[in-house]
């Protein structure tokens, strides 16, 4: 046998090794659960469960990962809740629901007359975007974080009106939910908050806190509000 053959060989033995390898990488990849996190696994396993019992599907790969991440925000509430004072509350159909699309419900006929604003806060998400590089996957996650951006907006919208003036805008951060913020904030980008913000909302700290609420907007305030020039 030639020496070329013999490389030749052993070419085509070093493939037949490295294929099942590529395959094994290629399925890692796509793996729903990259996290060896018991709390991530536990998650997704109630998320799977709770999609089956409620009938919940979902077109878009990106949107499901979106629904994922507001899935998960409403059941580390739910957990809050039970774990501070005695409740019945649990997930229900509408747990992987934004509160931007729960306001809607709530409030369809009074929302709906509010085209301006909803205008204006589409102006400001394509502007948004444009500054932070904001891309999505497909329209349904893009969708899914519109309306987690909108819920936002709604708070910092607060936040101008307790402090009298219109000085906060949104950060990179403004299409996240409340754990997605957490994680992300929180070591890296914590800071002191403003004066204004500390006289807009109450220490999370204190006993005079008595709803999430006032949870949410110490944490938009510290966040993802950013003061305007």
């Amino acid at each position: 046998m030639g020496r070329g053959s013999t490389v030749a060989l052993a070419a085509a033995a070093a493939l037949l090794v490295s294929l099942p390898m590529l395959l094994l990488v290629l399925l890692l990849a796509a793996d729903p659960l990259p996290s060896a996190d018991p709390y991530e696994q536990e998650n997704h396993r109630v998320f799977v469960e709770w999609k089956a019992k409620n009938g919940k599907t979902y077109t878009y790969p990106g949107e499901e990962e979106c629904r994922y991440a507001v899935f998960k925000d409403t059941r580390r509430d739910i957990a809050w809740d039970r774990a501070s004072r005695p409740t019945s509350s649990g997930l229900n159909g509408f747990a992987a629901s934004s509160n931007e699309e729960m306001y809607f419900g709530l409030l369809g006929p009074w929302v709906a007359k509010q085209e301006e604003y909803e205008q204006e806060t589409h102006r400001m998400f394509v502007l948004w975007k444009a500054k932070y590089g904001k891309t999505y996957r497909d329209v349904g996650e893009e969708r899914c974080r519109y309306r987690l951006f909108k819920g936002n907006r709604r708070v910092v919208v607060r936040l101008n009106a307790a402090t009298g003036q219109d000085v906060y805008g949104l950060n990179q951060f403004g299409d996240l939910t409340n754990e997605e913020v957490q994680q992300r904030c929180y070591p890296e980008t914590d800071r002191e908050l403003s004066t204004r913000c500390q006289a807009a909302v109450l220490d999370p700290g204190s006993s005079t806190v008595l709803d999430r609420e006032r949870l949410i907007s110490y944490m938009v305030c510290r966040c993802i509000a950013t003061e305007m020039r």
